[in-house]
């Protein structure tokens, strides 16, 4: 029977939590988890990512492989990392980080809940979630609090123009998460 790592994927700051339940293949490399929670959250994968170790300034477990990296800060080509190179479902607790996004810092904690066996074989599926995903390029936390409270009021708390401000952010809806309609474009 296939073996699948029974993931908790959350936004760390925000409150109410921003998470998301993900079974992935244990054959899985650290590529494949970046594309699984990309798409579960809604990200669009446009900006440069990061696992790390869940320390201060964490070293890094995988990455994407720039061309800038250094002997300072060597960053593993997630794509020859393996998830059991990191997760081995043997400790009581075991986490990593997930970075999105560096200047806006979107850090993701990736906890891993169990391993189980599933007679189905599927390569991913998507178990839950709840609340959408901060808007792209939106600043970081304090710009998701910002857009937050204008979809809260419709006023802008830094004085802008709410109704550019608003265009921009379009049908977005801070507790809005189609569980259905994104598990059916995730568990594929």
């Amino acid at each position: 029977m296939p073996k699948y790592f029974d993931l908790d994927v959350s936004l760390q700051e925000i409150y109410p939590r921003i998470w998301r339940r993900l079974l992935v293949r244990t054959t899985f490399n650290f590529t494949q988890l970046n594309t699984a929670i990309q798409e579960s959250f809604g990200w669009t994968n446009s900006h440069l990512w990061e696992f790390r170790l869940p320390t201060f300034r964490g070293r890094a477990i995988a990455g994407l492989v720039t061309g800038e990296e250094t002997e300072d800060r060597p960053v593993p080509d997630a794509r020859r990392v393996k998830l059991t190179d990191y997760f081995t479902g043997r400790l009581a607790t075991e986490w990593c980080e997930f970075i999105y996004d560096f200047g806006d810092c979107w850090v993701h904690d990736v906890k891993l809940i169990q391993v189980v066996s599933d007679k189905a074989i599927f390569k991913r599926r998507l178990l839950g979630g709840e609340r959408a995903c901060p808007p792209e390029d939106s600043g970081g936390f304090p710009g998701y609090a910002r857009m937050v409270e204008l979809v809260r009021t419709g006023v802008d708390p830094e004085g802008d123009d709410a109704v550019d401000l608003a265009a921009w952010l379009g049908d977005w809806k801070p507790d809005a998460f189609d569980l259905a309609a994104v598990k059916a474009r995730f568990d594929r």
